[in-house]
């Protein structure tokens, strides 16, 4: 017989900072919900489903990372052999990212990190990577949400806020950069404060995304990269 899902409330834990006793009380329910022992209870409950949903999240993530660097066919120099690899984790993706900075990586990145699990997933299954990775996270755990119509509607749920966290790890760690590089280009899709390219108000089109090369370009730095698909991925200037 299966077991009843358990009932989770949107904003379960959170997904920023370590999850207090007073923010884990709040799911306390019965007699002694009041108190500092349950709420200190239901914080180590809290902190460990947290746990796990991280970890199932990393998990979905690297596995995006992989197949993404397999599409694009990213590779990257062995430093002891010389020979030219296939990128297989995210820390070949950064030896890629810290060897090559050219116009072609900066399209796989931008393609990797802004399109592929969110633009390319939705038309393959219905749901960006994130949605569909909540929905296998909630299934191994066995939780449901309850109270959703209490969410506001900008709200993210707690595994959606934590997805993005991960995601925004991962991406910070793969892009940092340190005296290996040999190439200062980088990627976003957010819009630069170069007020030769900056416009107030605009509205970036899905597959758009902003790059300045090792070159200092005519603009000032920043240039307009826009995708589709890949491969091949088409740059614009």
């Amino acid at each position: 017989m299966a077991m009843p899902a358990k009932q989770w409330r949107p904003d379960r834990f959170d997904a920023r900072k370590s999850t207090s006793a007073a923010w884990a009380g709040r799911k306390c329910v019965g007699k002694d919900s009041n108190t500092l022992s349950s709420h200190k209870a239901m914080q180590l409950i809290v902190m460990e489903d947290k746990r796990l949903a991280g970890e199932l999240i990393t998990q979905e993530l690297h596995e995006l990372i992989r197949n993404a660097a397999t599409i694009t066919g990213m590779k990257y120099c062995d430093r002891l052999t010389s020979h030219s690899l296939a990128c297989v984790n995210s820390r070949d993706v950064r030896r890629s990212w810290s060897q090559d900075g050219s116009a072609a990586n900066l399209q796989r990145l931008a393609w990797m990190f802004y399109y592929y699990g969110t633009i390319v997933y939705k038309v393959g299954c219905g749901k960006t990577h994130g949605e569909w990775v909540e929905k296998k996270v909630m299934a191994k755990l066995n939780v449901k949400y309850v109270h959703l119509m209490q969410l506001d509607i900008k709200q993210a749920t707690c595994i959606q806020q934590l997805y993005s966290q991960k995601l925004n790890a991962i991406r910070t760690n793969i892009m940092r950069r340190n005296d290996t590089f040999h190439h200062c280009s980088m990627v976003t899709c957010e819009q630069p404060k170069d007020s030769t390219i900056y416009q107030k108000h605009y509205k970036r089109p899905k597959s758009t995304f902003f790059v300045t090369a090792n070159t200092k370009m005519e603009n000032g730095g920043w240039a307009k990269v826009r995708t589709t698909t890949y491969p091949p991925c088409n740059m614009y200037l």
